[in-house]
């Protein structure tokens, strides 16, 4: 047994209550520790001249990533324990991470703590056993009861990581004694409005919940002499966060006492919960249905380039103002006292020119409808909000239109990424000059509200409480959560309506305009979003629909030149969501954006070559994700191929060497003597596939983005003439494209499995991930039976799901790629019943979009990622638009109408104009003759088209017989080459 553990064996023998903490390292010795850093990340240890701890000085030169201290000490963990940590140090609120790893390296849990503010000398913190989180790793049992090594981690903060140090000054273990299974009850002392409770040994809670009555004053102490004050107004729900004592003393007016109850961390974690178990006891609709146990979805309301200041718009009609900020809810109250929130009306949900949403209020006795939208700089924008209040019955109605400034976000408490959902504290709230000011924000109403009134949390969250409390100049609420009021009072006829509005930002505001700016922003984005344009069946409109909506919502997502998948749970750019990102927008037309993201990401690249996962403003993030290198280079060579910019090339050359190089350089990292064929020549282990986050793994996904990267890097040299760098790509090309295929045949053989495996060290099944060999990778020498095999067992898992058979929990629209391979291999009717699936899922209906995770049932409140999800987006988009053409790179052709159906062709015309491709662009129709059959227009021929323009005629049905200028022309399998100079092509059903 090591020392350390022999030592923590001999305390925990000897304790059976709480006992002295054993000193695991008093880090007089140094020797065991060693220091490492991330790429560019620099990192050494020293011992401090002043108190003797041991520092790890680092510097992130610019980049983002982490530092490292860390030692070998086994240990055995007790039931329950905390852990004391002496820390001092420097820099700008980095993260700082504890973390306990096992022997295999694999299995790692952690205290993390984001954006720590290190002390100037050394203090001490504790963590306790529930503090410490199983991180990641294979594990099946997560539980913490030994670890091998011990580490203490600088992460780069979001603010930059800079320069600074983390000093260590003594680590020890505390056993402690568990909780008992059951508490008894307190004793209880009454007094003179006065009642102590003593739980009789040191109690943990995060908060007091007061099922009767209420106090005053709440103090504590842990010896009944000295008393701590823990709240001055307390009101019905009162989170603390972490306390221990042994004594609570209790005010209260009047002569019973409260019943008041205690809130453990497990089931008070955060204020979240607090609030939620307040919401419980309110009227359904007070408060936001997250609170009540429901589900809500949501969707983004910005400018382009705007997402770090984008608001949010609940599928209920709240408004959140900014991210991680404070919303806005409506409410009406009635002539008759009665209050009309989103609980008590029928919602539906539209689109002003497929971008704006809509939310709209259906109720006998009144209808709202609520519009949303955003202008002004991407650094700087101002939401529009407006309120058409309609009386739909047949006398004269007089209503309060409520507006209620709100504590927390339209983004639900469970979501947890990046941003906490849920509260949004508010220090303090104000009203002055027709301004309400909150959270740096101001609300400029257009229309002068009859009254503006506020309360504290503590007197009551309920729309009740507001209408009764004190008019609002200046309100500082001890809790930080207060909440405002404004009520509208209008009179309307029969059928009449009004609108009310108001402008929120910061700086000056300007809220007369309001009408004016609402249709310039949505007549801005039915601009941007035109330039290709889709004529189809009304069955078919969904599609076209959703796909304007795909790119309002990438252009809404990214921040500044930055694409991200989304605005809250996302403040990240991954090069793999952006170079499909790219993909899906230069097809659509738009390059700005593409153009703007390639430049910025192609300056973060590690000067060894290596591509970052992804930036954001820490800096290139250093984990190793092997699929990085091979989408950078289709982004950049796709963009070439869409814009035929040579001066983008030239710009992106020396990057492109280096990462050709370096990506070249893993290759050969697996091509040694004795290798496991399965993984001869293939991409080293990454945990790029989300799928594989517990431990690294030989992911097709990555050896699938690198042959495309080594096509397209080759095409590039080409491009810019260097003929003898594209001679020694291609063979590294050949070569790897020849192991790949070797490697997926080992696979299916080790395995004994008749398709593509996700992972070659795992044997899965993954068709999603799989769809990357069909594109952008068009991996042509994979082995055909067992590419078909995947997607036959993909569309019969599918199927089953479709039809009920087969049970699920939860799926990803990342799935909407299986769209396109289906496609592809020329199964359309499949395609389309997956598509009409996949659009029953999106939430609500009449937002085309969808989250990130989808659930059987909608309304089980779960994690789902942003809304919309900008990946998925681009997803669908490339799917949608492979419908009408796709680019099949052998032999440089393009391939008309693979996704059409024969119902489509038979409900009306059919015309594409602006669908941007590699070659140029295309513009086709597809029309309904009156005396039947369908005459074949190409309006604009790709003008780079080195190969065959080919028509798909996928189904089963009979083909129509062609002919052009009076000749026939001859099919090939289901596809018609269209002769070059060809305009027309005649269609006619066979008899």
């Amino acid at each position: 047994m090591t020392a350390p553990r022999a030592l923590l064996a001999a305390t925990l023998a000897a304790c059976t209550l709480l006992t002295q903490a054993a000193v695991l390292d008093d880090m007089k010795d140094a020797s065991p520790w060693k220091a490492s850093a991330s790429d560019q990340v620099k990192a050494a240890l020293r011992r401090d001249a002043q108190d003797g701890s041991l520092c790890l000085d680092y510097d992130f030169s610019g980049v983002s990533g982490y530092a490292v201290m860390r030692r070998e000490l086994p240990l055995d963990w007790p039931q329950d324990f905390a852990l004391s940590v002496q820390l001092k140090g420097q820099g700008r609120g980095n993260d700082v991470q504890l973390k306990l790893v096992d022997a295999s390296g694999d299995n790692v849990w952690w205290v993390n703590r984001p954006a720590l503010a290190l002390p100037e000398t050394l203090t001490e913190s504790r963590f306790k056993r529930r503090h410490v989180a199983f991180a990641w790793g294979p594990a099946t049992d997560r539980t913490l009861r030994h670890s091998q090594f011990v580490e203490l981690v600088v992460v780069a903060g979001q603010q930059g990581g800079g320069a600074g140090r983390l000093c260590l000054g003594a680590l020890a273990m505390e056993p402690r004694e568990p909780a008992p299974a059951s508490w008894p009850e307190p004793r209880r002392t009454l007094a003179g409005g006065e009642m102590t409770l003593d739980f009789q040994r040191l109690r943990e809670f995060n908060g007091l919940w007061f099922a009767n009555g209420a106090a005053t004053r709440i103090e504590a102490s842990d010896d009944n002499r000295r008393w701590k004050l823990l709240s001055a107004h307390p009101g019905r729900a009162v989170f603390l966060g972490e306390q221990e004592w042994r004594w609570l003393r209790l005010r209260y007016a009047g002569r019973k006492p409260p019943e008041v109850q205690l809130r453990d961390a497990a089931r008070w974690p955060d204020l979240n919960a607090a609030v939620a178990e307040l919401a419980k006891s309110l009227p359904r609709g007070d408060l936001p249905r997250a609170f009540v146990g429901e589900q809500n979805y949501w969707t983004v309301v910005g400018v382009d380039g705007g997402a770090q200041r984008s608001g949010l718009v609940s599928e209920d009609g709240a408004i959140e103002l900014s991210r991680g900020g404070p919303s806005v809810e409506p409410a009406v109250l009635l002539a008759d006292g009665r209050m009309l929130t989103w609980a008590q009306a029928r919602v539906e949900h539209s689109l002003v020119e497929q971008a704006l949403p809509v939310v709209q209020w259906r109720h006998a006795e009144a209808e709202l409808r609520i519009e949303a939208a955003a202008d002004g700089p991407a650094s700087d924008p101002q939401l529009l909000a407006r309120y058409t209040l309609r009386n739909p019955t047949g006398r004269p109605q007089r209503y309060g239109l409520l507006l209620t400034l709100r504590p927390w976000q339209v983004n639900p408490p469970q979501q947890f990424l990046s941003t906490q959902g849920g509260v949004s504290p508010l220090p303090a709230l104000g009203w002055a000059d027709g301004r309400l000011t909150a959270a740096g924000l101001g609300i400029v109403p257009r229309e002068t509200p009859a009254e503006v009134r506020a309360a504290p949390f503590g007197a009551g969250a309920g729309l009740a409480t507001l209408l009764q409390a004190p008019p609002l100049q200046a309100l500082a609420d001890p809790e930080a959560l207060p909440s405002a009021l404004m009520r509208f009072d209008v009179e309307l006829a029969p059928g009449e309506s009004r609108g009310i509005g108001w402008v929120s930002g910061r700086g000056s505001l300007q809220a007369r305009d309001l009408d004016t700016r609402l249709a310039v922003a949505a007549a801005g984005w039915r601009d941007r979003l035109g330039a290709l344009s889709l004529r189809l069946p009304p069955e078919a409109a969904p599609v076209a629909d959703t796909m304007r909506s795909a790119l309002a919502q990438i252009l809404m997502s990214r921040d500044g030149p930055a694409l991200r998948p989304g605005t809250r749970s996302y403040a990240r750019s991954w090069v793999r969501d952006g170079a499909m990102m790219v993909a899906g927008l230069l097809r659509m037309g738009e390059t700005r954006a593409a153009t703007e993201f390639v430049d910025w990401f192609g300056g973060h690249i590690f000067e060894s070559g290596k591509v970052p996962c992804c930036v954001d403003q820490r800096g290139s993030d250093p984990v190793v994700e092997n699929d990085s290198h091979g989408e950078y280079l289709f982004a950049v060579a796709e963009l070439w191929r869409h814009t035929q910019d040579r001066a983008l090339l030239q710009r992106h050359w020396p990057q492109v060497q280096r990462v050709v190089a370096w990506m070249e350089g893993l290759r050969q990292s697996e091509r040694k003597p004795g290798s496991d064929p399965r993984f001869w020549g293939l991409m080293p282990p990454s945990i790029s596939h989300e799928g594989y986050s517990d431990k690294p793994a030989y992911s097709y996904w990555d050896d699938f983005w690198a042959l495309r990267g080594y096509k397209d890097a080759v095409q590039m040299a080409e491009a810019l003439g260097d003929a003898a760098t594209a001679r020694r790509w291609a063979a590294w090309r050949d070569e790897f494209e020849a192991d790949l295929a070797g490697s997926v045949v080992a696979t299916a053989r080790h395995y004994g499995i008749d398709h593509i495996a996700g992972a070659a060290d795992r044997g899965d099944f993954d068709a999603t991930s799989t769809t990357m060999a069909l594109n952008p990778a068009q991996a042509d020498k994979l082995p055909p039976a067992l590419l078909r095999a995947t997607f036959e067992r993909y569309w019969a898992q599918a199927l089953a799901r479709i039809e009920g058979r087969k049970a699920w929990k939860d799926y990803t629209p990342y799935e909407l790629r299986n769209v396109s391979a289906l496609v592809r291999l020329g199964r359309v009717d499949e395609a389309h019943r997956l598509l009409a699936w996949f659009f029953g899922h999106q939430r609500p209906a009449g937002w085309n979009q969808w989250a990130e995770v989808v659930l059987p049932d909608a309304r089980e409140p779960r994690f789902l990622g942003d809304m919309p999800h900008a990946w998925i987006s681009s997803d669908y988009l490339r799917s949608a638009l492979d419908l009408f053409a796709y680019e099949r790179e052998a032999g440089g052709s393009l391939v008309l109408g693979a996704g059409l159906p024969l119902r489509w062709k038979l409900a009306g015309d059919i015309g594409v104009a602006g669908l941007s491709t590699a070659w140029g662009r295309l513009d086709y129709r597809l029309e309904r003759r009156a005396a039947g059959g369908w005459t074949l227009s190409i309006d604009r021929r790709p003008e780079r088209l080195a190969g065959e323009l080919r028509l798909a005629w996928p189904g089963d049905e009979a083909l129509p017989r062609a002919s052009a200028e009076g000749r026939e022309l001859a099919w090939q399998g289901r596809e018609l080459p269209l002769p070059p100079g060809v305009a027309a092509v005649q269609l006619e059903p066979r008899r």
